[in-house]
């Protein structure tokens, strides 16, 4: 079964021990890809996710610099960003988070908008965090003139920002979220958001999804994620999952000369 999980953090901590194994159980039941995301905040996080991706060619990353730490955005972290992402498929998780503020907006809007600037620059997808954001995110990337991909991850926007997103090519990845009790808004948006530009994703060890809301999560468990979008969308999973995987090969496909 060709699950593809678009944003996990097998970087974190919590994975300590267990990290290659939950690799070689995804690789084990014929995942396409993993694509975890390396914090250019950490050393740690670069040489780990340096290391799963010597070790295996199913695991993909993104780089970026997370808006909750865009406080202690500097130059280091720039250099270590830009060198990692000779060996990522795109450049995030950047953007907005109005809804914690762990730094202030002002800090998160110029992260945001250098990272936009690399990305351009270096002709990366732009993987974009946004919570109680939407527009002024889609303001920046606008101001920014980027014309590369664009996914907003584990979407949790209004319909109205959905269809912004639609209108201009972009993309949307569907965590667990999507399987939650009172997420009925987003499966309303699920179940219309054109296919070529939909992705899915755990963002593990975050945001398990039923049944396991609330325990660690992982990625095997994009499944459930896959099953819950298929479902709404009338697809089988098989059905999804190609799409999803086609979608992928698009998004990482360098760009044209």
């Amino acid at each position: 079964m060709q699950y593809l999980d678009f944003h996990c953090h097998l970087d974190d901590e919590r994975y300590d021990g267990a990290r290659e194994r939950i690799v070689d159980d995804c690789v084990a039941r014929g995942f396409a890809r993993l694509v975890t995301v390396a914090d250019a905040h950490s050393e740690r996080s670069l040489r780990v996710t340096e290391e799963l991706l010597a070790r295996s060619p199913r695991t993909a990353c993104v780089v970026g610099a997370h808006p909750h730490k865009a406080a202690a955005y500097d130059g280091a972290v720039e250099r270590a960003l830009e060198r990692f992402a000779a060996k990522a498929v795109g450049i995030g998780e950047a953007g907005l988070d109005y809804h914690y503020n762990f730094s202030p907006p002002e800090d998160q809007r110029r992260v945001f908008a250098r990272q936009i600037a690399i990305a351009k620059e270096m002709g990366k997808p732009l993987i974009v965090h946004s919570r109680a954001a939407e527009r002024e995110a889609l303001a920046l990337i606008d101001a920014g003139r980027f014309a590369g991909p664009v996914v907003f991850h584990c979407f949790t926007g209004d319909a109205g920002a959905a269809g912004e997103i639609a209108a201009r090519g972009w993309c949307i990845s569907v965590s667990g979220i999507v399987t939650f009790p009172k997420a009925e808004d987003l499966r309303e948006i699920v179940r219309t958001f054109p296919a070529a530009q939909l992705f899915t994703e755990t963002d593990a060890p975050y945001l398990a999804p039923v049944p396991f809301r609330g325990k660690l999560n992982t990625p095997a468990w994009v499944a459930y994620v896959a099953e819950a979008v298929a479902a709404l969308r009338g697809l089988t999973v098989e059905e999804l999952n190609a799409r999803v995987v086609e979608n992928f090969a698009r998004l990482a496909a360098p760009p044209a000369a």
